[in-house]
Protein backbone atom coordinates (compact mmCIF):
# COMPACT_ATOMS: atom_id res chain seq x y z
CA UNK A 1 0.00 0.00 0.00
CA UNK A 2 1.25 3.28 -1.02
CA UNK A 3 2.23 6.35 1.52
CA UNK A 4 -0.10 8.36 -0.50
CA UNK A 5 -3.12 6.20 0.20
CA UNK A 6 -2.41 5.79 3.42
CA UNK A 7 -2.38 9.31 3.80
CA UNK A 8 -5.88 10.11 2.22
CA UNK A 9 -7.35 7.25 4.09
CA UNK A 10 -6.40 8.95 7.23
CA UNK A 11 -7.52 11.99 6.48
CA UNK A 12 -11.18 10.42 5.05
CA UNK A 13 -10.96 8.60 8.59
CA UNK A 14 -10.39 11.77 10.77
CA UNK A 15 -13.10 13.96 8.80
CA UNK A 16 -15.70 11.45 9.79
CA UNK A 17 -15.39 13.19 13.47
CA UNK A 18 -14.10 16.42 12.90
CA UNK A 19 -14.81 17.29 16.49
CA UNK A 20 -12.97 14.58 18.48
CA UNK A 21 -10.25 14.81 16.09
CA UNK A 22 -9.57 18.84 16.86
CA UNK A 23 -10.08 17.98 20.41
CA UNK A 24 -7.02 15.60 19.86
CA UNK A 25 -4.87 18.11 17.87
CA UNK A 26 -5.72 20.50 20.09
CA UNK A 27 -3.46 19.01 22.84
CA UNK A 28 -0.71 19.23 20.22
CA UNK A 29 -1.13 22.68 19.63
CA UNK A 30 -1.18 23.79 23.25
CA UNK A 31 1.99 21.89 24.02
CA UNK A 32 4.02 22.85 20.55
CA UNK A 33 2.84 26.09 21.03
CA UNK A 34 4.04 26.40 24.45
CA UNK A 35 7.57 25.24 23.43
CA UNK A 36 8.08 27.48 20.81
CA UNK A 37 6.90 30.29 22.81
CA UNK A 38 8.82 30.15 26.16
CA UNK A 39 11.70 29.28 24.15
CA UNK A 40 11.15 32.48 22.47
CA UNK A 41 11.11 34.28 25.41
CA UNK A 42 13.64 32.83 26.72
CA UNK A 43 16.07 33.93 24.39
CA UNK A 44 14.47 37.25 24.47
CA UNK A 45 16.22 37.58 27.52
CA UNK A 46 19.28 37.63 26.02
CA UNK A 47 18.49 39.66 23.19
CA UNK A 48 17.56 42.27 25.75
CA UNK A 49 20.69 42.50 27.52
CA UNK A 50 22.94 42.50 24.60
CA UNK A 51 20.57 45.52 22.88
CA UNK A 52 21.03 47.64 26.21
CA UNK A 53 24.85 46.76 26.16
CA UNK A 54 24.80 48.30 22.67
CA UNK A 55 22.73 50.82 23.67
CA UNK A 56 25.25 51.82 26.68
CA UNK A 57 28.64 51.08 25.02
CA UNK A 58 28.96 48.07 23.35
CA UNK A 59 30.22 44.19 24.59
CA UNK A 60 33.75 45.10 24.38
CA UNK A 61 33.41 47.18 27.40
CA UNK A 62 35.41 46.86 30.58
CA UNK A 63 33.85 48.92 33.57
CA UNK A 64 36.38 49.54 36.72
CA UNK A 65 35.35 51.20 40.07
CA UNK A 66 35.92 50.85 43.48
CA UNK A 67 33.21 50.01 46.29
CA UNK A 68 34.35 51.67 49.86
CA UNK A 69 32.82 49.20 51.49
CA UNK A 70 33.70 45.70 49.82
CA UNK A 71 33.65 42.17 50.37
CA UNK A 72 36.56 41.68 47.50
CA UNK A 73 38.93 43.68 50.13
CA UNK A 74 42.43 41.17 49.47
CA UNK A 75 41.93 38.41 47.28
CA UNK A 76 38.60 37.35 45.83
CA UNK A 77 38.36 34.02 47.62
CA UNK A 78 39.40 34.69 50.71
CA UNK A 79 37.31 38.02 51.31
CA UNK A 80 34.33 35.57 49.78
CA UNK A 81 34.97 33.48 52.47
CA UNK A 82 35.68 35.52 55.17
CA UNK A 83 32.25 37.16 54.12
CA UNK A 84 30.07 34.37 54.13
CA UNK A 85 31.51 33.07 57.81
CA UNK A 86 31.35 36.56 59.44
CA UNK A 87 27.98 37.97 57.18
CA UNK A 88 29.54 41.50 56.78
CA UNK A 89 31.93 43.21 54.90
CA UNK A 90 34.93 44.51 55.44
CA UNK A 91 36.07 48.20 54.50
CA UNK A 92 38.06 48.59 51.32
CA UNK A 93 41.52 49.63 52.00
CA UNK A 94 42.45 50.47 48.48
CA UNK A 95 43.66 53.50 47.00
CA UNK A 96 40.76 55.50 44.83
CA UNK A 97 41.47 55.36 41.02
CA UNK A 98 42.71 58.64 39.64
CA UNK A 99 42.78 60.24 35.99
CA UNK A 100 46.12 59.11 35.44
CA UNK A 101 45.59 55.40 35.86
CA UNK A 102 42.85 55.76 32.67
CA UNK A 103 46.07 56.94 30.69
CA UNK A 104 48.32 54.44 32.42
CA UNK A 105 46.12 51.51 30.71
CA UNK A 106 45.68 52.79 27.59
CA UNK A 107 49.39 53.48 26.97
CA UNK A 108 50.64 50.23 28.52
CA UNK A 109 47.62 47.34 28.35
CA UNK A 110 47.63 45.26 24.97
CA UNK A 111 44.16 45.09 22.81
CA UNK A 112 43.05 48.20 24.20
CA UNK A 113 41.76 51.06 22.07
CA UNK A 114 39.81 53.45 24.23
CA UNK A 115 39.88 54.15 27.61
CA UNK A 116 38.33 57.64 29.83
CA UNK A 117 38.20 58.07 33.19
CA UNK A 118 34.73 59.48 34.94
CA UNK A 119 32.92 60.57 37.82
CA UNK A 120 30.08 61.92 38.21
CA UNK A 121 27.79 63.96 41.15
CA UNK A 122 23.99 64.09 42.45
CA UNK A 123 22.29 67.15 44.06
CA UNK A 124 22.54 69.53 41.03
CA UNK A 125 20.05 72.11 39.18
CA UNK A 126 20.12 74.16 36.23
CA UNK A 127 18.71 77.14 35.21
CA UNK A 128 18.27 79.21 32.15
CA UNK A 129 16.13 82.34 32.53
CA UNK A 130 14.39 81.72 35.59
CA UNK A 131 13.59 78.00 34.60
CA UNK A 132 14.84 75.07 37.05
CA UNK A 133 15.52 71.70 36.73
CA UNK A 134 17.07 69.01 38.98
CA UNK A 135 19.68 66.83 37.34
CA UNK A 136 22.90 65.16 37.41
CA UNK A 137 26.75 66.08 36.84
CA UNK A 138 29.13 64.07 34.88
CA UNK A 139 32.34 64.32 34.36
CA UNK A 140 34.59 62.23 32.09
CA UNK A 141 37.72 62.87 29.61
CA UNK A 142 37.15 63.23 26.19
CA UNK A 143 36.02 60.62 24.50
CA UNK A 144 32.77 59.92 26.69
CA UNK A 145 30.19 59.75 23.93
CA UNK A 146 31.75 57.17 22.27
CA UNK A 147 32.69 55.09 25.37
CA UNK A 148 28.57 55.15 26.59
CA UNK A 149 27.76 55.03 23.05
CA UNK A 150 25.83 58.32 23.48
CA UNK A 151 26.53 61.34 20.83
CA UNK A 152 25.30 65.07 20.69
CA UNK A 153 22.41 65.77 18.18
CA UNK A 154 23.08 69.45 18.30
CA UNK A 155 26.41 70.96 18.27
CA UNK A 156 29.19 69.35 19.53
CA UNK A 157 31.06 67.02 22.24
CA UNK A 158 34.40 68.49 24.04
CA UNK A 159 37.83 68.03 23.25
CA UNK A 160 40.79 66.97 24.88
CA UNK A 161 42.10 70.51 24.84
CA UNK A 162 39.25 71.44 26.33
CA UNK A 163 39.80 68.66 29.42
CA UNK A 164 43.20 70.25 29.82
CA UNK A 165 42.25 73.73 29.86
CA UNK A 166 38.97 72.56 32.67
CA UNK A 167 36.73 74.20 30.32
CA UNK A 168 33.43 75.94 31.93
CA UNK A 169 31.28 74.26 29.11
CA UNK A 170 28.34 71.35 28.96
CA UNK A 171 26.99 68.78 27.10
CA UNK A 172 23.04 68.58 28.35
CA UNK A 173 20.70 65.59 28.28
CA UNK A 174 18.01 66.13 25.94
CA UNK A 175 15.19 66.54 28.76
CA UNK A 176 17.43 69.28 29.95
CA UNK A 177 16.93 70.74 26.44
CA UNK A 178 13.21 70.40 26.45
CA UNK A 179 12.64 71.31 29.70
CA UNK A 180 14.83 74.31 31.28
CA UNK A 181 15.67 75.72 27.01
CA UNK A 182 12.27 75.06 25.93
CA UNK A 183 13.03 74.29 22.14
CA UNK A 184 15.62 76.98 22.14
CA UNK A 185 18.57 76.58 20.86
CA UNK A 186 20.94 76.06 23.93
CA UNK A 187 24.23 76.28 21.68
CA UNK A 188 26.52 79.17 23.15
CA UNK A 189 24.19 79.95 25.93
CA UNK A 190 25.32 80.58 29.18
CA UNK A 191 23.05 78.59 32.26
CA UNK A 192 23.60 78.35 35.71
CA UNK A 193 24.44 75.34 37.24
CA UNK A 194 23.67 75.18 41.31
CA UNK A 195 23.98 72.54 43.85
CA UNK A 196 22.99 72.81 47.33
CA UNK A 197 22.82 70.43 49.45
CA UNK A 198 22.95 69.71 53.45
CA UNK A 199 26.20 67.48 53.05
CA UNK A 200 28.23 69.51 50.82
CA UNK A 201 29.11 73.12 49.79
CA UNK A 202 27.15 75.23 48.09
CA UNK A 203 28.65 75.67 44.11
CA UNK A 204 26.45 78.61 41.44
CA UNK A 205 28.46 77.87 38.44
CA UNK A 206 28.29 79.27 34.99
CA UNK A 207 28.70 76.85 31.76
CA UNK A 208 28.37 77.44 27.96
CA UNK A 209 26.32 74.99 26.21
CA UNK A 210 28.27 73.30 23.21
CA UNK A 211 26.56 70.29 22.77
CA UNK A 212 22.79 68.64 23.64
CA UNK A 213 22.56 64.77 23.48
CA UNK A 214 20.68 62.42 21.81
CA UNK A 215 17.48 61.20 23.59
CA UNK A 216 18.13 57.85 25.45
CA UNK A 217 14.73 57.25 26.92
CA UNK A 218 14.31 56.49 31.14
CA UNK A 219 13.99 53.06 30.09
CA UNK A 220 16.49 50.12 31.86
CA UNK A 221 20.22 51.29 32.31
CA UNK A 222 19.45 54.54 30.22
CA UNK A 223 17.22 55.85 33.33
CA UNK A 224 18.09 59.35 34.33
CA UNK A 225 20.65 59.84 31.46
CA UNK A 226 18.56 62.55 30.00
CA UNK A 227 18.09 64.71 33.11
CA UNK A 228 22.20 64.76 32.91
CA UNK A 229 24.82 67.67 32.04
CA UNK A 230 28.35 66.48 31.16
CA UNK A 231 31.05 68.42 31.74
CA UNK A 232 35.21 67.82 31.45
CA UNK A 233 36.61 65.66 34.09
CA UNK A 234 39.17 68.27 35.06
CA UNK A 235 36.93 70.78 36.16
CA UNK A 236 35.06 69.13 38.25
CA UNK A 237 38.34 68.46 40.22
CA UNK A 238 39.60 71.80 39.75
CA UNK A 239 36.79 74.09 40.45
CA UNK A 240 35.00 71.77 42.69
CA UNK A 241 36.30 68.42 44.28
CA UNK A 242 40.18 69.40 44.87
CA UNK A 243 41.56 65.80 44.38
CA UNK A 244 41.88 64.14 41.27
CA UNK A 245 40.10 60.50 41.97
CA UNK A 246 37.07 58.94 39.88
CA UNK A 247 34.88 57.48 40.37
CA UNK A 248 35.35 54.53 37.27
CA UNK A 249 37.23 53.96 34.22
CA UNK A 250 35.62 52.48 31.22
CA UNK A 251 38.04 50.29 29.06
CA UNK A 252 37.08 49.65 25.25
CA UNK A 253 39.00 45.96 24.24
CA UNK A 254 39.82 45.56 20.41
CA UNK A 255 37.23 42.59 20.26
CA UNK A 256 35.52 40.63 22.33
CA UNK A 257 37.66 37.63 21.98
CA UNK A 258 40.14 40.16 24.05
CA UNK A 259 38.13 41.37 26.77
CA UNK A 260 39.15 38.79 29.23
CA UNK A 261 42.41 39.01 28.59
CA UNK A 262 42.10 43.41 28.65
CA UNK A 263 40.86 42.78 32.07
CA UNK A 264 43.69 40.50 33.35
CA UNK A 265 45.88 43.11 32.17
CA UNK A 266 44.28 45.84 33.93
CA UNK A 267 44.41 44.25 36.89
CA UNK A 268 48.08 43.86 36.41
CA UNK A 269 48.54 47.39 35.44
CA UNK A 270 46.36 49.02 38.50
CA UNK A 271 48.05 46.29 41.05
CA UNK A 272 51.40 47.64 40.34
CA UNK A 273 50.20 51.93 40.60
CA UNK A 274 48.64 51.19 43.70
CA UNK A 275 50.66 48.60 45.09
CA UNK A 276 48.19 45.86 45.51
CA UNK A 277 46.93 42.67 43.83
CA UNK A 278 44.52 44.79 41.95
CA UNK A 279 41.41 42.48 43.31
CA UNK A 280 40.33 45.44 45.46
CA UNK A 281 38.26 46.61 42.05
CA UNK A 282 35.35 45.77 40.55
CA UNK A 283 35.57 44.50 36.50
CA UNK A 284 32.50 44.64 34.90
CA UNK A 285 32.15 42.97 31.72
CA UNK A 286 29.10 42.62 29.21
CA UNK A 287 30.21 38.96 29.25
CA UNK A 288 29.03 38.39 33.17
CA UNK A 289 25.69 40.18 31.96
CA UNK A 290 24.96 37.81 29.15
CA UNK A 291 26.09 34.85 30.80
CA UNK A 292 23.66 35.82 33.60
CA UNK A 293 20.79 36.47 31.09
CA UNK A 294 21.21 32.87 29.01
CA UNK A 295 21.35 31.39 32.89
CA UNK A 296 17.44 33.33 33.69
CA UNK A 297 16.63 32.17 29.71
CA UNK A 298 17.77 28.74 30.62
CA UNK A 299 16.00 28.41 33.79
CA UNK A 300 12.89 29.65 31.89
CA UNK A 301 12.77 27.35 29.31
CA UNK A 302 13.42 24.64 31.35
CA UNK A 303 10.10 25.18 33.75
CA UNK A 304 7.87 26.30 30.86
CA UNK A 305 9.72 23.41 28.46
CA UNK A 306 8.75 20.98 31.49
CA UNK A 307 5.06 22.27 30.84
CA UNK A 308 4.98 21.64 27.39
CA UNK A 309 5.72 18.48 27.65
CA UNK A 310 3.56 17.53 29.70
CA UNK A 311 0.91 19.05 27.61
CA UNK A 312 2.57 16.59 24.65
CA UNK A 313 2.46 13.51 26.60
CA UNK A 314 -1.46 14.28 27.83
CA UNK A 315 -2.39 14.96 23.99
CA UNK A 316 -0.13 11.66 23.42
CA UNK A 317 -2.10 9.93 25.25
CA UNK A 318 -5.29 11.75 23.74
CA UNK A 319 -4.08 10.41 20.20
CA UNK A 320 -3.38 6.75 21.67
CA UNK A 321 -7.28 7.26 22.67
CA UNK A 322 -8.87 8.20 19.69
CA UNK A 323 -6.47 5.60 17.75
CA UNK A 324 -8.01 2.80 20.24
CA UNK A 325 -11.89 4.31 19.04
CA UNK A 326 -10.75 4.43 15.75
CA UNK A 327 -9.29 1.12 15.55
CA UNK A 328 -12.70 -0.73 17.67
CA UNK A 329 -15.20 1.22 15.47
CA UNK A 330 -13.32 -0.16 12.17
CA UNK A 331 -12.36 -3.73 12.73
CA UNK A 332 -15.21 -4.99 10.72
CA UNK A 333 -13.21 -2.61 7.79
CA UNK A 334 -10.01 -4.02 8.41
CA UNK A 335 -11.13 -8.01 8.47
CA UNK A 336 -12.50 -7.21 5.04
CA UNK A 337 -9.25 -5.36 3.94
CA UNK A 338 -6.90 -8.09 5.26
CA UNK A 339 -9.94 -10.83 3.34
CA UNK A 340 -8.72 -8.93 -0.12
CA UNK A 341 -5.27 -9.40 0.49
CA UNK A 342 -3.77 -6.10 2.74
CA UNK A 343 -0.96 -7.45 4.61
CA UNK A 344 0.21 -6.52 8.35
CA UNK A 345 2.59 -3.79 7.72
CA UNK A 346 -0.25 -1.64 5.49
CA UNK A 347 -2.75 -1.71 8.44
CA UNK A 348 0.06 -0.41 10.79
CA UNK A 349 1.60 1.95 7.95
CA UNK A 350 -2.48 3.21 7.88
CA UNK A 351 -2.99 3.56 11.80
CA UNK A 352 0.14 5.15 11.99
CA UNK A 353 0.02 7.69 9.29
CA UNK A 354 -3.53 8.91 10.85
CA UNK A 355 -2.00 9.20 14.24
CA UNK A 356 1.12 11.30 12.51
CA UNK A 357 -1.42 13.36 10.26
CA UNK A 358 -2.76 14.48 13.51
CA UNK A 359 0.09 15.34 15.70
CA UNK A 360 2.04 16.92 12.21
CA UNK A 361 -1.36 19.18 11.80
CA UNK A 362 -0.82 19.78 15.55
CA UNK A 363 2.66 20.61 15.06
CA UNK A 364 1.81 22.95 12.60
CA UNK A 365 -0.68 25.32 14.29
CA UNK A 366 0.91 25.09 17.25
CA UNK A 367 4.27 26.28 15.53
CA UNK A 368 2.68 29.26 14.08
CA UNK A 369 0.30 29.81 17.03
CA UNK A 370 3.45 29.51 19.29
CA UNK A 371 5.09 33.01 17.26
CA UNK A 372 2.14 34.91 18.71
CA UNK A 373 2.09 33.26 21.77
CA UNK A 374 5.74 34.30 22.42
CA UNK A 375 4.82 37.70 21.82
CA UNK A 376 2.01 38.22 23.64
CA UNK A 377 4.27 36.74 26.76
CA UNK A 378 6.55 39.36 25.37
CA UNK A 379 4.14 41.70 25.54
CA UNK A 380 2.91 41.29 29.09
CA UNK A 381 6.32 40.60 31.15
CA UNK A 382 6.82 44.32 29.37
CA UNK A 383 3.42 45.94 30.71
CA UNK A 384 3.28 43.78 34.32
CA UNK A 385 6.69 42.04 35.04
CA UNK A 386 9.04 44.59 33.90
CA UNK A 387 7.39 47.98 32.52
CA UNK A 388 9.45 49.59 29.96
CA UNK A 389 11.92 46.79 29.09
CA UNK A 390 10.29 46.70 25.88
CA UNK A 391 11.20 42.58 26.12
CA UNK A 392 11.71 41.23 22.87
CA UNK A 393 10.52 37.71 21.52
CA UNK A 394 13.21 36.03 19.57
CA UNK A 395 11.71 33.57 16.88
CA UNK A 396 13.82 30.38 16.30
CA UNK A 397 13.40 28.46 13.53
CA UNK A 398 15.53 25.99 14.22
CA UNK A 399 13.15 25.50 17.91
CA UNK A 400 10.16 25.24 15.81
CA UNK A 401 11.78 22.38 13.51
CA UNK A 402 12.81 20.51 16.57
CA UNK A 403 9.01 21.18 17.94
CA UNK A 404 7.56 19.52 14.37
CA UNK A 405 9.73 16.82 14.81
CA UNK A 406 9.14 15.82 18.39
CA UNK A 407 5.45 16.21 17.54
CA UNK A 408 5.51 13.51 15.10
CA UNK A 409 7.39 11.37 17.34
CA UNK A 410 4.68 11.92 19.97
CA UNK A 411 2.17 10.76 17.13
CA UNK A 412 3.91 7.54 15.97
CA UNK A 413 5.12 6.72 19.70
CA UNK A 414 1.79 6.55 20.63
CA UNK A 415 0.08 5.43 17.75
CA UNK A 416 1.78 2.30 17.65
CA UNK A 417 0.71 0.34 20.05
CA UNK A 418 -3.22 1.50 18.73
CA UNK A 419 -1.52 0.72 15.29
CA UNK A 420 -0.10 -2.87 16.02
CA UNK A 421 -3.30 -3.91 17.74
CA UNK A 422 -5.10 -3.60 14.37
CA UNK A 423 -2.29 -4.81 12.45
CA UNK A 424 -2.68 -8.11 14.62
CA UNK A 425 -6.04 -8.48 13.79
CA UNK A 426 -6.60 -12.06 11.80
CA UNK A 427 -9.74 -11.81 9.30
CA UNK A 428 -11.93 -14.03 10.08
CA UNK A 429 -11.37 -12.50 14.49
CA UNK A 430 -12.28 -8.97 13.02
CA UNK A 431 -15.19 -9.73 10.50
CA UNK A 432 -17.06 -11.96 13.54
CA UNK A 433 -16.89 -8.43 15.97
CA UNK A 434 -19.72 -6.83 16.86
Amino acid sequence: MKLIECLVLGMVSLRRHPLRSGLTVLGIVIGVGGVVSMVSVGDGSRALVLSEIERTGGVNMIEIYRDDWDKQSGTLTRAAGRTIRSRRRRRNRAEHLETEDAFQILERAEGVVHVIAEDDQGGWSVNYKGISKSSRIVASTAGYDRSHNWYPVRGRFFTEEEVEKAAMVAVIGYKVYEEVFLGEDPIGKEMKATRATSWGPRYDVRLTVIGVMAEKGDAMDTQGWDDRFIIPLTTLQQRFKGRKDVERIRVEAENLDMVETVKEDVKRILGRIHKNSGEEYQYWTAQEELATAEKIGRTMKALMGGIAGIALFVAGIGIMNIMLVSVTERTKEIGLRKAIGAKRRDILMQFLVEASVLSVGGGVLGAICGIFMGKGAAALITHFVWPGSNWPSVISFGTMVIALVVSVVVGIFFGLYPANKAAKLTPVEALRSD
